[in-house]
C-alpha cells in the first residue's frame, strides 16, 4: 500500500472549516487585483457554489492569517504573496 498524498499546504487541520474552503478562498483572492472585503468574498464564494456563513469565513481567514497566507487591512483581505 502506498503512502498517502501530501495535503495541499493551504488546507486546514482546524475543525469547523469545510474541506476545500481554504483553497476556494485563496482562488478568489488570486483572481482579484487588490484587497477584498469579507461580504464581497462571501458573495463570490456563493456565486461559485461554496456557500459559507460569515462565522465560517472568519475561521477560514483566521487560519489563512495564522499560516501566513493572507494579510488583513482596512481595505479588506489580500494574499500575502500573490504568486502562491
Amino acid at each position: 500500500m502506498g503512502e498517502p498524498a501530501p495535503k495541499d499546504r493551504t488546507e486546514p487541520s482546524l475543525t469547523g472549516i469545510p474541506p476545500g474552503m481554504v483553497t476556494a478562498v485563496v482562488a478568489i483572492l488570486h483572481s482579484v487585483p487588490g484587497p477584498i472585503r469579507r461580504r464581497k468574498l462571501l458573495e463570490e464564494l456563493d456565486h461559485r457554489g461554496r456557500r459559507i456563513s460569515l462565522a465560517g469565513l472568519n475561521r477560514v481567514l483566521q487560519h489563512c492569517s495564522q499560516n501566513g497566507i493572507t494579510l488583513e487591512g482596512p481595505d479588506g483581505v489580500r494574499l500575502k504573496d500573490p504568486r502562491r
